[in-house]
């Protein structure tokens, strides 16, 4: 008897909750409506991607002393378009891995593109013109500018999840390529088509899983982490333990997630954010 009347009451508070979320969501669509009604109507009432620069906007102005324009000055003083090339002809078998939509459409995949045409980004063909996810290009461009400062110089880079490793090949450009490590589960691809891309492309940087980075980089200083285009709600515990110098994330998953800033905070400052990316230092 016991047993049914907590299955009942589980359920009920699970549809309560339910509820409780979609009442909160529909204020939440009102409250965007009467802040952002030509924008709305602009977009096609598409409040996942209105929330998303919304939440954005509101992260920014609580850390607006932190706040960087965008930039791409650092990675343009760089020719890399025989890369970009080279990177594009080693995906032409994107087309049958299992997240084919995302590996084919890089610029153009989510809103981290959307994001910058609604705020009128005057670099977007430069943004295009590479075979990279565009908040992955501001994070390139701001290790640059570590590594020119020397803010960071003899640690790992690590790019998780890394995908086919394009932005790490990119950093080969500038950065020692044995201090370059992708973490991946595999999930939107598969080791295979990861080896085939490296293989065309020429590069051998290391894509693991998590559990086999532990086991691997034990007792290796790490200086940044970079994770991009993912929840990171869901790998943040991960990126912490790893104590990495510098974290680089796309804001648009920051700003989203107080939990996840509430986890940040306890052990990184704030070091610079604009719309697309950004970026934390370890506290001393």
């Amino acid at each position: 008897m016991y047993i049914i009347l907590l299955d009942i009451l589980i359920k009920t508070e699970r549809i309560f909750l339910r509820m409780l979320n979609k009442i909160k969501w529909l204020l939440k669509k009102i409250l965007i409506f009467f802040i952002y009604p030509l924008k709305t109507i602009k977009n096609k009432m598409d409040f996942d991607f209105l929330n998303t620069t919304y939440m954005n906007a509101q992260f920014i102005k609580k850390n607006k002393k932190s706040f960087s324009k965008l930039d791409l000055d650092n990675i343009k003083s760089i020719d890399l378009q025989e890369q970009t090339q080279l990177s594009l002809h080693s995906s032409e078998h994107m087309n049958n891995v299992k997240n084919s939509t995302y590996f084919t459409n890089l610029s153009s995949y989510g809103y981290s593109l959307k994001i910058l045409e609604d705020v009128s980004f005057s670099d977007l063909d430069y943004v295009k013109s590479l075979h990279l996810y565009p908040a992955n290009i501001f994070a390139l461009n701001e290790i640059k500018m570590l590594i020119e400062e020397k803010l960071i110089s003899n640690g790992l880079i690590v790019d998780y999840p890394s995908g086919i490793g394009n932005l790490l090949t990119y950093i080969e450009k500038f950065y020692d390529k044995q201090r370059l490590v992708g973490i991946d589960n595999f999930a939107q691809i598969s080791k295979e088509d990861i080896k085939k891309y490296q293989l065309k492309i020429g590069s051998d940087i290391p894509i693991v899983n998590h559990d086999d980075f532990i086991k691997i980089m034990e007792n290796k200083e790490i200086d940044l982490v970079v994770s991009i285009a993912l929840n990171l709600d869901l790998i943040i515990e991960n990126i912490l333990d790893m104590n990495s110098k510098f974290l680089i994330l796309e804001t648009s998953y920051v700003s989203r997630y107080p939990e996840v800033i509430d986890k940040l905070e306890k052990n990184y400052s704030l070091y610079s954010v604009n719309v697309s990316i950004v970026m934390y230092i370890r506290k001393k």
